[in-house]
């Protein structure tokens, strides 16, 4: 009988040996451009550029208003 733990054991302690020290090198993740939400990100970055786009416009608009009203009166 304890020669089969034994045997086991020695099995055991052999098997837990076996196998590489060096792991295999990970593939890297795709880029999403190439996945199947390509498109949706594509429309998220059209939209937000488009809105950075309009609030710029909007500022702009809103500076020169400003500005406008706190010159001094041209004087004649």
């Amino acid at each position: 009988m304890h020669a089969a733990w034994k045997a086991g054991l020695l099995l055991i302690v052999a098997t837990a040996g076996c196998g590489s020290s060096e792991p295999e090198p990970e593939e890297p993740p795709m880029k999403v451009e190439d996945t199947v939400f390509g498109d949706l990100v594509g429309t998220q970055d059209k939209a937000r550029d488009r809105s950075n786009a309009a609030m710029d416009a909007h500022r702009q608009a809103l500076e020169a208003q400003v500005n406008e009203s706190e010159a001094p009166p041209a004087e004649d």
